[in-house]
């Protein structure tokens, strides 16, 4: 258990810099190589059950006190990580049954037309549901197996290419399944809950979503001037409202100011062999962490508890004992 951890806490930390530096030049950066970052490390716990690959190494001759203290704080590491992650994952399991009740709240409305549309201009084959929920100040997508489109009650103030653009925003994430995504992250961030470095990477993985999705309308044909003003109009009327865990919405995760700046071409990609080598090397790097286990240094381990221990009362008799009893 101490090794998933280190190997946590590397994998993160190689992961973080190369987030890093690649939103210096654009602030979406790579959503994919952020994805598959937590991706593994979401599979190291599987990974630390796989059988190792043993390299033979120099021997190292161990202290078999350290050894001893080694496995019993093993033990405890492994029992406190069980019981916070497993509390963790019932805290997500219910945070997912409180948003359908949340769900089930709002009201359906009749928008085929703006539906169809958005679904022909995205390439969404199935629509999702489109519904207004009161209370809410930004348009909202939820639901990983049926999404629904949330709208606010102010939206029937705005106007029709507006809510076209709203609806188009939300849809974005349903086409790229950024709440399957969103998902995953947040139980990776269960399972390494001791880990800044993971929680900073969900956060940096959301606000990427957001850079995305924006991209993805115009990219579709959705006109830049209408998108933009929409985006400020929803952004600039939201307020910090409370939400379920598991929805995505228009205004959160990423600044105003930088999403505007990146629909107006102020952001420079970074180039893609850069983004593949870092993911290589991480990747590996976890995988190499998780699987190789040096082997001189486990068979000195197991040599090391067959040999008797004396206690300190037996080396004083013998140092006392006659060496020669027949005399």
């Amino acid at each position: 258990m101490p090794l998933l951890f280190i190997t946590s806490l590397c994998v993160s930390l190689m992961a973080a810099v190369c987030v890093w530096g690649m939103g210096r030049k654009d602030p979406c950066g790579k959503p994919w190589l952020t994805g598959l970052y937590l991706g593994t490390l979401l599979l190291l716990p599987l990974l630390s059950l796989f059988p190792k690959i043993k390299v033979e190494v120099a021997q190292i001759a161990p202290v078999k006190e350290v050894a001893a203290s080694g496995w019993a704080i093993g033990e405890i590491l492994a029992i406190v990580w069980g019981g916070v992650a497993l509390m963790m994952l019932i805290r997500l399991c219910v945070s997912r049954m409180k948003l359908q009740w949340w769900l089930s709240e709002a009201e359906a409305i009749e928008s085929e037309d703006l539906l169809s549309e958005s679904a022909n201009l995205l390439g969404v084959k199935s629509l999702p549901q489109l519904k207004v929920k009161s209370g809410l100040t930004s348009p909202v997508v939820a639901g990983m197996w049926r999404p629904v489109i949330l709208l606010p009650e102010t939206s029937e103030t705005w106007s029709e290419e507006t809510r076209k653009m709203a609806i188009l925003h939300e849809m974005g994430h349903v086409q790229r399944r950024d709440l399957w995504v969103r998902f995953a992250a947040d139980v990776a961030c269960a399972l390494h809950w001791y880990n800044p470095l993971v929680w900073w990477l969900r956060g940096k993985l959301l606000s990427q979503c957001e850079y995305a999705c924006d991209a993805l309308i115009i990219s579709s044909g959705a006109s830049k001037k209408c998108y933009i003003t929409a985006l400020c109009d929803v952004v600039e009327s939201a307020l910090n409202e409370a939400r379920p865990q598991g929805v995505l919405a228009m205004a959160d995760h990423a600044p105003l100011q930088l999403r505007v700046n990146r629909l107006l071409g102020g952001a420079k990609a970074s180039k893609p062999w850069v983004a593949i080598t870092a993911a290589v090397l991480t990747v590996s790097s976890a995988l190499g962490l998780s699987l190789v286990r040096p082997a001189a240094v486990v068979e000195v381990l197991a040599n090391e508890k067959q040999k008797p221990v004396y206690t300190v009362e037996e080396i004083e008799l013998r140092h006392s004992a006659n060496p020669f009893p027949g005399n």
